[in-house]
């Protein structure tokens, strides 16, 4: 990973309204070798072209950039943006299908009319699967963890407190110098999944993250990572790893609980603890639950105030 293309584009793009986990600067860079993706700064725009599933294959929506031409780096006008990236990947794709993904709703729609107005001879035919829904909640509502709906929660992290009476500590990351902490507990559980057969389903994706939670934590200051951990009787016991996609929107990248501590309600504790920490976000985006059941009844259980649907697509002349 090209460590100048980060810092270029952390300082150029143009994040106002970005609530998606794939806009998250942290996140383009640690999924690349997972999608193998291709990325291009333009002028006045960035394109990522995903190489994954079906639902996961293309270009991401092209997102603005501050433009360099202009001596005071603003935001340059939408339909002239996407209009350069369009063309770009027109002539990028000639020989082959132009394949579109990860689009919010929004996006979807701001790009349907741009077609209209500009290329009205091209239209995408779009799908969308809700195992690429990002879950994204209220952080004062996983902090306070209020009324009877979020009851259940705040038993958890009472019971968490219960157990563990006198013998927990909470750290802040990057405030306190716990770096190699999150590396342990990443290890020991990757471990724990890999000794487990049920559980090692896919020990290749288990891999990749061990390494992205690894160079995450080593260029923590470039990409703006935060997080926590929790310590029973001075032991690293739980994580959280997260990064800011926009000024009000924070994304959880990483969470992990050892097992043995995971049942005494150590995820709700971990979440609630970090969430208190971070009040300067309006916004959690704790990201998709890829189709897994037990992670979707998880995630719908903190009730969240959005529920971001993504679509793919390909492009077709009308």
């Amino acid at each position: 990973m090209d460590i100048k293309i980060i810092a270029e584009l952390k300082n150029r793009l143009i994040t106002d309204c970005l609530k998606g986990s794939d806009s998250s600067v942290t996140n383009v860079f640690l999924l690349m070798p997972k999608y193998n993706t291709e990325l291009f700064l333009g002028n006045d725009y960035f394109l990522r072209y995903y190489h994954g599933l079906p639902n996961r294959t293309g270009y991401a929506f092209p997102l603005p950039l501050k433009d360099l031409k202009k001596p005071d780096g603003s935001s340059p006008d939408q339909s002239v943006y996407l209009k350069n990236a369009f063309l770009h990947i027109l002539e990028s794709r000639k020989d082959s299908p132009v394949d579109f993904c990860l689009f919010t709703l929004n996006q979807k729609n701001t790009f349907d009319n741009f077609l209209k107005e500009n290329f009205p001879s091209y239209k995408v035919n779009w799908d969308s699967l809700r195992d690429d829904s990002d879950y994204i909640y209220l952080q004062k509502n996983l902090a306070e963890l209020p009324g009877p709906v979020l009851h259940k929660k705040k038993n958890h992290v009472s019971k968490f407190l219960r157990t563990y009476e006198g013998k927990w500590e909470y750290k802040s990351f990057p405030e306190e110098d716990i770096a190699d902490d999150f590396l342990l507990i990443e290890e020991e559980w990757f471990n724990e999944r890999s000794n487990d057969v049920e559980k090692a389903f896919d020990k290749e994706s288990l891999l990749l993250e061990k390494e992205s939670i690894k160079y995450a934590v080593e260029n923590h200051e470039l990409f703006g990572l935060s997080g926590g951990i929790i310590y029973i009787e001075e032991k690293p016991a739980a994580m959280c790893l997260a990064s800011p996609i926009s000024d009000d929107t924070l994304d959880v990248h990483f969470e992990k609980v050892l097992s043995q501590y995971a049942q005494n309600g150590g995820y709700p504790a971990i979440n609630n603890f970090f969430a208190k920490s971070k009040s300067d976000y309006l916004y959690f985006n704790r990201e998709e639950d890829v189709g897994v059941e037990g992670l979707r009844k998880a995630k719908l259980s903190y009730k969240p105030e959005i529920l971001l649907d993504k679509y793919f697509g390909r492009l077709e002349k009308c």
